[in-house]
C-alpha cells in the first residue's frame, strides 16, 4: 500500500485501462488464457508507467465495461487512493460511467492529473475522445479535468507506445506526461488542501454519574424540593 498523502505528502498513482484488459471469454479455458495475457500485458506497460507512480490495472468484462470499470475505480478511491493524486492511462475511449465520480466529487477532481493517451509511435498521435459516446470530442475531457487545465492537450498528453515480444511497451525517451506531470506535485502542494487522516472507529462510551457515599436519588429529590 503506497503511503497516504497525510503521511508523506503528494504522490501520483496511475490507473491503466488497456483494451487487452477487457475479457470476452466463451469458456473457462478462454478466461484463464485471456486473464493470463491481460496480466502479462499490463505488467509490461506498468514497468514503464511506474516511473510516474504505482500502477493499478483492473480487469473487466467487455460486455460490462461501464459497470466493471466504475466498480474498479470506486474500489481504488475507497481502498487505495488515500488522498493521492492520480492519472488514467488508456489507449481507447473510456465509458463516462467510470469517470462519473470525478464529476461528482470536487476534491477528487482537483487531484486528477488527466489522461495519458497511449498511442502508436508511427500512428495517429492526435487527441481522441477520452470519454466514449457519439457526442463526445477530445475537448469534452476538460469537463472532468481541474481548472488548471484550460486546453484539451494539456489534460491528455500523448505517451508513445510500441511493441516488444508481442507486448505493448512505452517507446518514447522523453519523460512520461511531459509538462502535464512535471511540477504536478509542487502545484498540488501550493493549491490543493491535503486529505486529513480518517479518524479510527469510535467506541461507545457510557457516562456514569459519580456520587459520594450515601448520595441517593431520594436524597437529591428531597434537596430539590
Amino acid at each position: 500500500m503506497p503511503p497516504a498523502v497525510w503521511a508523506e505528502g503528494w504522490a501520483v498513482d496511475v490507473i491503466l485501462v488497456g483494451t487487452d484488459d477487457g475479457l470476452a471469454p466463451r469458456s473457462a479455458a478462454q478466461i484463464a488464457s485471456q486473464t493470463e495475457r491481460a496480466i502479462e500485458q499490463s505488467s509490461s506497460l506498468a514497468d514503464s508507467l511506474s516511473v510516474v507512480g504505482p500502477v493499478y490495472a483492473p480487469l473487466y468484462r467487455d460486455a460490462n465495461a461501464a459497470s466493471d470499470l466504475l466498480a474498479a475505480f470506486k474500489a481504488y478511491v475507497d481502498d487505495h487512493n488515500r488522498g493521492r493524486a492520480f492519472v488514467i492511462a488508456t489507449d481507447h475511449p473510456l465509458p463516462p460511467e467510470m469517470l462519473a465520480p470525478i464529476m461528482a466529487d470536487e476534491t477528487l477532481r482537483e487531484r486528477f492529473g488527466g489522461v495519458l493517451r497511449l498511442t502508436r509511435a508511427r500512428g495517429d498521435s492526435g487527441l481522441f475522445a477520452s470519454v466514449a459516446g457519439a457526442e463526445n470530442s477530445a475537448s469534452d475531457l476538460l469537463a472532468y479535468c481541474p481548472d488548471r487545465f484550460t486546453e484539451a492537450p494539456a489534460c491528455q498528453p500523448v505517451v508513445e507506445i510500441g511493441r516488444q515480444d508481442g507486448m505493448m511497451i512505452v517507446s518514447q525517451e522523453e519523460p512520461i506526461g511531459g509538462d502535464n506531470l512535471t511540477g504536478l506535485k509542487e502545484w498540488l502542494e501550493a493549491n490543493v488542501a491535503k486529505t486529513a487522516e480518517p479518524l479510527g472507529s469510535l467506541e461507545e462510551v457510557e457516562i456514569i454519574d459519580i456520587r459520594r457515599p450515601g448520595d441517593t436519588d431520594a436524597k437529591r429529590d428531597a434537596a430539590e424540593n
